[in-house]
């Protein structure tokens, strides 16, 4: 069972150091969808899956997509029922930042340089989603009948990791567990206002792109302190909680 271990509340650091980006990545950054045991361990399975006519891979396949393609409707088919408003909520709002960091960083490229749209890009916040992670690759699946397991790596990198399957009403749904903290999407959601009033503050020019381009760091702290709200929103880890 996965469960999301929260994100520290530390103070913000600068935004476009690498300093900044491994705190960032250490401190704030607790998994959505924690993957639980190694797969090392699991005994393999050729078990052909009777129940239903989608295989536990399949049926994981068929999530990514439909979280890839932007169909959040179609995801629920999916996912057990207890939790599928949670899971395509908190994708729904970890996607919109995504967009608003892509359109920002977008610009900036345009606008400013090339070296500052890549310092300044967020897009590390959806490096650890679990199966929903970026380049993720499905190895193996295993079948016990009423539930299941599909082992994937993130990025090529060990350990393997594995998604919980369960047989509901004769079709494998996903299961993340309790891995959803109701904070999640509205913490998203502040965060990727953030940084579309960036955006537009440099398109309305109230912010000094001359100034940007002769002090980088001026785009950086702006950054910092429109994603500070959303940040504060965060859930603790558990060590922090009362």
């Amino acid at each position: 069972m996965r469960r999301f271990d929260g994100i520290r509340k530390d103070p913000v650091p600068r935004v476009n150091s690498p300093l900044a980006t491994s705190l960032v990545r250490q401190r704030w950054l607790r998994l959505l969808v924690v993957a639980g045991a190694l797969c090392g361990a699991c005994e393999r399975s050729t078990k052909p899956t009777t129940q239903s006519g989608r295989s536990p891979r399949a049926t994981i396949e068929q999530l990514i997509a439909a979280r890839g393609s932007g169909s959040y409707q179609s995801m629920s088919e999916f996912i057990v029922p207890k939790s599928d408003h949670e899971v395509v909520t908190t994708l729904m709002a970890v996607d919109e930042f995504l967009h608003a960091n892509k359109a920002l960083c977008d610009h900036v490229r345009q606008e400013i340089t090339v070296g500052l749209s890549q310092a300044i890009n967020q897009s590390y916040w959806s490096a650890h989603l679990g199966v929903f992670s970026p380049y993720v690759e499905l190895v193996d699946q295993h079948d016990d009948g009423e539930t299941a397991t599909v082992s994937f790596t993130i990025d090529g990198r060990v350990p393997v990791q594995h998604a919980e399957l369960v047989l509901w009403e004769g079709a494998w749904r996903y299961d993340p567990g309790g891995g959803y903290d109701p904070k999640l999407p509205a913490a998203f959601r502040r965060m990727a206002r953030g940084l579309r009033d960036v955006l537009e503050d440099l398109k309305g020019g109230r912010l000094d792109v001359a100034a940007i381009r002769a002090e980088p760091d001026r785009l950086a702290e702006e950054i910092r302190v429109r994603l500070l709200p959303g940040v504060k929103m965060l859930p603790a880890p558990p060590d922090q909680q009362p």
